[in-house]
Order: C-alpha cells, then sequence, then structure tokens
C-alpha cells in the first residue's frame, strides 16, 4: 500500500483512490499537494450504552436516621487518537420516583459521594486513552441520609441520559 493508498482510504472513495494513483505515478502529486489537497481522519467514539445503576433493597427505619445506600457500575468509551479528550455530562434530572414520592441521588465517575458528575457541558473529562479499543468508565451513584427522610417503601427507579462529548 501506497502513502497515497492510506491517504484516499480515509475517505473511502473509489474513483478518487484511482486518480491519486494516476497522479502518485506522476511529478504532478506533488504540485497537487502543494496547493492543500489533503484527508483527514473522522474524529470518532463510540459509547455503550444500557448500564444500570442499582442501588438494591434499602431499609430506613425511623430509628436508623444514618442510613446511605451506594451503588457502581461502568459503561465503555473507545475513541481514535485523533479526538479530543472526552467529556461526561447529564442534563437530566437525578431523582429516583415511586408514584408521586421521590428519592434524589447522586452521580460521580470518580468514587460513590465523590465530586458531582456536572450537569452542563464540558463535564468532567474521562481520563481515558484513545487508541480506538473499549476504555471502561466507571459511574457510580449514592443517596444521601437526609434523603430518605420518611419515604414509604416502594420500587424508585429513573432513565438518565449521559452526554460524552468529544
Amino acid at each position: 500500500m501506497t502513502p497515497a493508498d492510506s491517504f484516499v482510504e480515509i475517505h473511502g472513495a473509489r474513483s478518487i483512490r484511482s486518480l491519486l494513483r494516476l497522479l502518485a505515478r506522476s511529478a504532478l502529486f506533488t504540485m497537487l499537494a502543494a496547493v492543500g489537497v489533503h484527508a483527514q481522519a473522522a474524529e470518532i467514539c463510540t459509547v455503550a450504552s444500557g448500564a444500570t445503576l442499582s442501588f438494591g433493597t434499602v431499609v430506613a427505619l425511623a430509628s436508623t436516621g444514618n442510613v446511605s445506600a451506594n451503588s457502581g457500575t461502568s459503561f465503555w468509551v473507545n475513541c481514535h487518537a485523533a479526538t479530543l479528550p472526552p467529556t461526561l455530562h447529564s442534563a437530566s434530572t437525578r431523582t429516583l420516583v415511586s408514584g408521586a414520592h421521590a428519592l434524589p441521588f447522586q452521580l460521580s465517575v470518580v468514587s460513590a459521594g465523590g465530586t458531582e458528575l456536572p450537569t452542563t457541558s464540558p463535564g468532567t473529562t474521562l481520563g481515558i486513552v484513545r487508541n480506538g479499543t473499549n476504555q471502561t468508565v466507571p459511574l457510580y451513584g449514592r443517596i444521601t441520609p437526609t434523603d430518605f427522610k420518611s419515604l414509604p417503601s416502594g420500587f424508585y427507579s429513573t432513565s438518565i441520559t449521559l452526554t460524552v462529548e468529544y
């Protein structure tokens, strides 16, 4: 494979590849490159979706005021070297709901109860290697003792959207 072939493979255009092969074999290719003909790889990241953060069964009795629950999960992000370091944020409301009852929770990529995940861009920079392989990103949730209050038993749930920018 010649440099001209890999140059065009990025775009995947068959007619351009044939033209550049022809030009690469002549002095015209050098002149064409000198006037700014170039290609750039697309900046690509892929993200696995569907991570589940589950706090499990929590017993919060009036007699146990110091109750907290932590949970963790992970998902993966796969970015190529040409991308900027990816960031993560979530503008979703962070409240578990059961009927008319609401239970707020916190999100972090540091640790349970760690620095709160921002709700707006630019978000938290993900310290992943950008080499085209799946990189694990942890996600932690925490419900604080004061948020349990005197909520009734039930199944509390919600869906959130995480935004990865690069």
